[in-house]
């Protein structure tokens, strides 16, 4: 998990560096947010929008899955991470080329999602008349296509908030092995909690939203 998280987290630096360094030369402002609430969810988020033209933007989102703040899931580790591209459309037009990153937005987006966990599994064995515990590791890979509508506001030309919430479609594909007898174990075919989205049941169709911070630069 450590090396898988190293090398994710070096993938997030250089994409928002080569991006950010790319703008500068439009001499364009453009904005780099924080997640607020992707620490509760297991994930460590942040985003880069930068302004095309004067109703649209490009939006780069990438996080880190691991952080654990508490006891409240379901996996005793994990470690992976989320990337995902995709245009804002401003709903009003500005009057500059570019726009200036503010009101509300629609945005499809493509997310790709990737992570390894690790869960302890009770099975009762008759033979020996015992509950007996054991490890069960796995690995998950989602793709999917996520429609948002948000509100962004900036205050003081610095502090941008952007409030948003999407619903879209996902396949998942998931692989566990463990020591269990296979007639003692269950197999998750199909876990809903991803960390950066939610899949309602079995269903494709996803859930995700939130709320991002950061600064105008």
């Amino acid at each position: 998990f450590i090396t898988m998280k190293k090398y994710a987290l070096l993938l997030v630096v250089v994409i928002f560096t080569i991006t950010a360094k790319g703008q500068d030369a439009d001499k364009a402002p453009y904005a780099i947010k924080y997640d607020f609430f992707t620490p509760v969810a297991g994930c460590f988020g942040f985003s880069l929008e930068l302004p095309r033209t004067n109703f649209t933007s490009l939006d780069i989102d990438a996080g880190l899955i691991g952080l654990k703040l508490g006891d409240y899931y379901s996996n005793t580790s994990f470690g992976g991470g989320y990337a995902s591209i995709g245009p804002r459309y401003y709903f009003r037009k500005d009057e500059l080329p570019k726009n200036d990153m503010r009101g509300p937005y629609f945005k499809p987006q493509f997310l790709l999602n990737y992570f390894q966990y690790t869960y302890n599994y009770t099975y009762y064995e008759p033979v020996s008349n015992q509950n007996i515990e054991s490890e069960v590791t796995g690995s998950d890979f989602s793709a999917n296509i996520l429609l948002c509508m948000g509100s962004q506001w900036i205050l003081s030309d610095l502090i941008v908030f952007d409030l948003w919430f999407g619903l879209g479609y996902g396949g998942d594909w998931t692989k566990e092995e463990t020591n269990v007898p296979p007639e003692y174990f269950y197999e998750y075919n199909s876990r809903s909690y991803k960390y950066s989205h939610v899949h309602f049941g079995d269903s494709p169709m996803i859930f995700d939203g939130g709320l991002s911070i950061g600064l105008v630069f």
